[in-house]
């Protein structure tokens, strides 16, 4: 019986293991080594206008002579932040935090796809989106448009016409909902599962996008016929769904 994997499985901040660091270029490229299809990063401005992957307003690590210290990514320079040390691990080297731009780089090469949350909301549209064309990656980006809903989805249309955007749940099914083409580019992202929440976001059009997915709740969500499946970087995701790939009977 041969049975095919139907969604997209996305690593959110990648894939962590041992001292492996989230939103770190070694997290993103053990996702790839799983087999992920996309990852999920956040896209954070810094002070002199540097798109950074960095999911929180600071940032945390240690400077060369060790010590541990704490930036305000916008009031920082990307140069400064950019030289913290994450951790160090005899298999993977030192981590850092990464430029948007080194995470598209990695994305291109290994083939993976990407989902960017524009953590700066409808500011950063524009500089993702032409960061996104530089890097060769239209058509591979999924834009976490972070409220900024039609207006920050016609703007990168303009740059990325292949683009496709996520957001949260059923607002943005409403949000989208005279948007032509939401059938093919828009996910609506939830964590919540049930028949009320999943069929309100189907019945406007939009794809389903499940979030925070684990060992634990991985069935009671692809019983939903998601479109796209989120695992929480601690998740392997390939053991998950290749344990579950091997239950499935068709008839």
């Amino acid at each position: 019986m041969n049975t095919k994997k139907m969604w997209i499985s996305s690593a959110h901040r990648g894939f962590v293991e041992g001292k492996l660091k989230e939103n770190s270029l070694a997290a993103f490229y053990n996702a790839h080594l799983k087999g992920a299809d996309m990852i999920e990063t956040d896209a954070r401005f810094t002070s002199d206008g540097v798109l950074i992957a960095n999911h929180n307003p600071t940032a945390q690590g240690f400077n060369e002579k060790g010590e541990a210290v704490t930036y305000v990514v916008a009031d920082t320079p990307a140069e400064k932040i950019c030289s913290l040390i994450l951790s160090e691990d005899d298999v993977w080297g030192t981590q850092r935090i990464p430029t948007l731009e080194q995470v598209l780089n990695l994305a291109y090469h290994t083939g993976l796809d990407v989902n960017i949350d524009l953590k700066n909301g409808y500011a950063a549209a524009e500089p993702v989106a032409k960061t996104v064309l530089k890097c060769g990656m239209i058509g591979r980006v999924v834009y976490a448009l972070n409220g900024s809903g039609m207006k920050g989805i016609e703007t990168i249309l303009a740059i990325d016409p292949d683009a496709r955007f996520i957001d949260l749940g059923v607002g943005f099914a409403r949000t989208v909902q005279a948007f032509p083409e939401r059938a093919k580019r828009c996910f609506c992202y939830t964590n919540d599962f049930s028949d009320e929440n999943v069929n309100a976001i189907r019945d406007y059009g939009c794809l389903l996008a499940l979030i925070s997915l684990n060992e634990n709740n991985f069935e009671s969500a692809i019983c939903k016929k998601p479109d796209m499946c989120e695992f929480l970087h601690t998740s392997d995701f390939r053991a998950i769904e290749d344990a579950y790939m091997k239950k499935i009977k068709l008839y």
